[in-house]
C-alpha cells in the first residue's frame, strides 16, 4: 500500500486536486509485463463530478487478483452488492465511470466506480 501522491501522479492524471490517496499495484498474469495500478481517492464532495465524468453503465466491476482489503479499500467489502467470486476477486454489479480523466500511458484501459460521498476507486490496468 502507497500514500505518495507525487508517485501516484507520475503514473496515472489526476483531474482535481484530491486530499488524501492509498493505492497499490499488481501484476494482471504470472507471465508477461501487464500489470494494473487501483487507487481510493479522498476528494472533496463538491468535486466529485470531475472524478466521475460522463455517463455511468451499470456493468460488473471485479478487483484484480491480488489486491489487498486494507483501509481505504476495505470499503470495497462493505457495498451491500459486494461479493466474492470462486477466485477470492471480489466482484459487484455497480455503476461504473470512463477513465478518461486518469488514463495514461501504459495504464490505459479501466474503471472507476464511487465508494461513497467522498472517495473514488479507479482501476486502471495496461493491455
Amino acid at each position: 500500500m502507497n500514500t505518495d501522491l507525487v508517485a501516484l501522479k507520475r503514473m496515472i492524471k489526476l483531474p482535481a486536486e484530491i486530499r488524501s490517496c492509498a493505492w497499490q499495484t499488481g501484476k494482471r498474469a504470472t507471465h508477461g509485463g501487464d500489470w494494473w495500478l487501483a487507487a481510493v481517492l479522498d476528494v472533496g464532495a463538491d468535486s466529485m463530478a470531475a472524478f466521475l465524468s460522463g455517463p455511468a453503465t451499470e456493468e460488473l466491476f471485479e478487483t484484480p487478483a491480488g489486491l489487498t482489503f486494507d483501509a481505504p479499500f476495505d470499503a470495497l467489502r462493505k457495498l451491500p452488492q459486494s461479493q466474492v467470486s470462486d477466485s477470492g476477486r471480489l466482484q459487484l454489479v455497480t455503476p461504473t465511470y470512463g477513465i478518461a480523466a486518469y488514463a495514461s500511458s501504459p495504464l490505459l484501459n479501466g474503471q472507476a466506480i464511487r465508494l461513497s460521498a467522498t472517495q473514488v476507486l479507479v482501476l486502471l490496468w495496461t493491455n
